[in-house]
């Protein structure tokens, strides 16, 4: 019914046309149907068809990994969900997926840090680029507010709280820059079986190692069709570009 296609526009929060979110919530409810009645291959035409109209929800694109991974697409289904979590960070749904589907793959990922340093990386990573903007800009009004207060300099618990207030700014500004510089890492996903990393960007350059579907790595640089990309252990090589997908 049309109510009921307008009631998941609104709730998947799709930007862009009547015409096209009318078409694209369409495409949804077909392709949860789909899905529902073990049709994965169409349903993941339906999904993959909602996507091109723009849609940027974690909800559609989990749909969407969890029908690529049932068409038996391991490693596209990781580069979905990782899209998905980029979205929705906290999302359990999504981590638990991952988490699955990265059991299943060939190659063994790191073991999580533990103790301290463990916890030192879960507490940098929880917070998303956006919440630590939003706090700069609050610790940044707060240290305004202090300094402009009209008897700052006649109250000495008003200079601490203005050194608190900068020093806050400025770890806050400090800790968003970084985040932000791990967030514009281009990442990739090897979505073919293998991959075979080389000492230069060329087919005839020595085999460094070779990696299998739904690995990630993290490019460096770009050649031509040829990524250099390193695993989070380090080891870093040369791989076409036809063996990897961006997330």
């Amino acid at each position: 019914m049309r109510w009921v296609r307008w009631c998941i526009v609104i709730f998947l929060g799709i930007a862009g046309s009547a015409e096209g979110q009318s078409a694209a919530a369409g495409l949804y409810v077909e392709g949860n149907q789909l899905y529902r009645a073990g049709d994965f291959s169409s349903a993941r035409l339906r999904y993959e068809a909602a996507v091109r109209t723009g849609i940027r929800d974690p909800r559609l694109l989990y749909n969407l990994a969890n029908a690529t991974y049932k068409t038996g697409e391991l490693g596209l289904a990781i580069v979905l969900y990782e899209r998905a979590l980029h979205l929705a960070p906290r999302d359990e749904d999504i981590l638990a997926n991952l988490r699955f589907l990265r059991r299943l793959k060939q190659d063994r990922d790191p073991e999580p840090a533990s103790g301290l340093g463990g916890f030192i990386e879960r507490v940098y990573l929880w917070p998303t680029s956006d919440e630590l903007a939003v706090g700069w800009l609050l610790s940044l009004l707060g240290l305004f507010g202090s300094a402009g207060w009209r008897r700052w300099r006649q109250m000495p618990v008003l200079h601490t709280g203005v050194a608190v207030g900068l020093l806050l700014c400025l770890s806050i500004g400090g800790f968003a820059l970084s985040r932000s510089q791990r967030d514009g890492r281009v990442e990739v996903v090897v979505t073919h079986a293998e991959g075979i990393a080389r000492s230069g960007p060329d087919a005839q350059q020595t085999e460094v190692f070779v990696i299998h579907e739904g690995t990630k790595l993290v490019v460096e640089r770009s050649e031509g069709d040829w990524y250099l990309a390193r695993l989070p252990s380090g080891l870093g090589g040369w791989l076409p570009a036809s063996v990897l997908t961006e997330i």
